[in-house]
């Protein structure tokens, strides 16, 4: 089986992540996979260092010819598979399939996966063959809005490569720190692009450092926005709390996470958030409000979710930041639900079955 991802962000976030995971576990699986992709980005240098093949088919100030570079990248692979991972990607890519059909030895089961939760209305989604969504958040958005895909839906939730980890080491509250070296607690953090309402936890900040006056806060990660947010940490007098990291190379976000004595995250309309469970996979709690598709991870444990605004949210925070007991626990705890829910390995074989039933038969 040939499997044809098309993706052509331009920045390397949680989806692409996603699909570098995904394309690891396919290559040690024997699975054959393809990309289409945005010319010279940092996704291609990875898939490159995979030994994953790829085609930059969105190039910069060439759109006009996107459909024609899609269809004979699309002829040259004859995919089994095409799999389709930002909205704005699906109708160029359907057009392209189109044209070559007629030229194809079979035609490919087409895939839609939606990784955030926008709930867009597509008319002709109904003549795909199926559609991903990373959680049953994200998917009842999209079913709602489109009632013609609701039976060919499938939930498939992100998975994580668990790291080695002693939990007797980071459950020591002055632990030698590994990525913010000298630094002691308390200190937390929110990782993820800077449009997830990091503004919020500034606020918080405001209820946080009259318990803790030497806290550190880490936003951690992002491309853009870091000046808006550095403005409004140096107007709220709060630049001895706060860190702006830049981006991380993700073999370091594990020593990032044993660094922290809890994740936080403001953002109230996740689709999934893999980095949540790379922190549950580190032993790090985590503390988000009751909505999006963060409620399917900590559901089950490892983190609690906050109903409410910033002053409940905070006041979470200072109570699980207080009580190490707890706190340890939420972390052993973490640890197990992601190695019981979200490993590597299960999401490998969910879609890998997925993709298999969806070639072997007309219909899901």
């Amino acid at each position: 089986m040939k499997i044809l991802y098309v993706i052509g962000s331009r920045l390397l976030s949680g989806a692409e992540d996603h699909l570098l995971d995904l394309a690891a576990w396919f290559k040690a699986h024997d699975v054959d996979t393809v990309f289409l992709l945005r010319e010279k980005t940092l996704l291609q240098e990875r898939l490159t260092a995979l030994e994953v093949r790829s085609h930059p088919v969105f190039i910069p100030g060439r759109k006009a010819g996107l459909v024609f570079r899609m269809a004979r990248a699309i002829l040259a692979e004859q995919p089994d598979v095409i799999s389709i991972n930002r909205e704005h990607n699906i109708f160029p890519t359907y057009l392209a399939t189109l044209l070559v059909t007629p030229f194809l030895k079979r035609k490919p089961k087409m895939v839609a996966v939606f990784h955030t939760p926008t709930g867009r209305h597509y008319p002709g989604l109904g003549m795909f063959d199926g559609f991903i969504s990373t959680s049953n958040y994200t998917a009842t958005t999209f079913t709602d809005a489109n009632p013609s895909i609701r039976d060919k839906s499938e939930v498939i939730h992100c998975g994580v490569e668990i790291p080695a980890g002693d939990d007797r080491l980071k459950f020591a509250v002055e632990r030698p720190r590994r990525f913010f070296e000298g630094q002691k607690s308390p200190l937390i953090g929110m990782s993820g692009e800077f449009w997830k309402n990091q503004e919020e936890l500034i606020d918080a900040a405001h209820f946080l450092v009259k318990e803790f006056p030497y806290i550190m806060i880490a936003f951690i990660g992002g491309y853009e926005g870091g000046e808006r947010l550095e403005r409004k940490i140096a107007a709220a007098g709060l630049e001895r709390n706060f860190i702006l990291t830049g981006r991380i190379p993700r073999v370091r976000m594990p020593d990032v996470f044993f660094d922290l004595d809890l994740s936080v995250t403001t953002h109230r309309n996740e689709g999934f958030g893999i980095v949540h469970i790379e922190s549950l996979a580190a032993y790090t709690p985590v503390v988000a409000y009751n909505s999006g598709g963060l409620v399917e991870i900590l559901g089950k444990g490892g983190g609690l979710l906050v109903d409410g605004g910033t002053s409940e949210f905070s006041k979470t925070i200072i109570e699980l930041l207080k009580d190490h007991d707890r706190r340890f626990a939420l972390g052993l705890e973490g640890r197990r639900v992601v190695e019981e829910y979200f490993s590597l390995d299960a999401m490998g074989r969910r879609h890998l079955s997925y993709y298999q039933k969806l070639f072997t038969s007309d219909s899901l």
